[in-house]
């Protein structure tokens, strides 16, 4: 890996664990709170692609180890061991999934782009999240999903504004993979 690479990667990981610094607003009736840490989790496949959109989501849990670098103050383990574990690890698939849908549709396109962005970090994300949190609820997954119907405005919003960032970058260096 070159060294602009690197420096790509680390600052994807940084905007991640900035973007946990914010504290979640939790619910009530369901025991997942709204973050803006998949915002960064969809920019990560939309800016940097597959691969190192990956490695930087990937860092970011290697880093929880050691660091609280989730919303709430929380490290890796036990983010993996409560209700949220299905939304983070989705979130090791979503560069790769954006990533791998961008680089199929035509360029500039801010329709496919959105599509894109949304299909992955927003409908794979909550699903999978849901998924797990039936397993780990024992809630029927039917319940869950429709517990999760409640992320779906704001998680557009968020693909949105990664679709805007990514055209806009796209615009300003030609290429839609920095």
């Amino acid at each position: 890996m070159k060294t602009k690479d690197l420096t790509q990667i680390t600052m994807m990981t940084t905007l991640m664990i900035v973007l946990g610094f914010v504290p979640g607003i939790p619910l009530g009736f369901i025991p997942v709170p709204i973050i803006l840490q998949n915002l960064a989790v969809m920019l990560a496949g939309a800016l940097l692609g597959a691969k190192k959109g990956t490695i930087s989501v990937i860092l970011v849990l290697v880093l929880g180890v050691f660091i609280p670098v989730f919303s709430g103050k929380s490290t890796t383990i036990p983010v993996l061991m409560g209700p949220t574990a299905g939304y983070v690890l989705a979130w090791v698939f979503v560069p790769l999934l954006i990533g791998w849908g961008l680089s199929r549709v035509e360029k500039g396109n801010p329709t496919l782009t959105f599509l894109v962005i949304w299909l992955a970090g927003v409908l794979f994300i909550d699903s999978f999240g849901a998924l797990w949190l039936a397993l780990y609820t024992q809630a029927p997954i039917g319940t869950t999903l429709v517990s999760n119907l409640i992320f779906i405005p704001g998680d557009t919003i968020k693909a949105l504004l990664a679709t805007l960032i990514a055209l806009r970058m796209q615009k300003m260096t030609g290429d839609l993979f920095l």
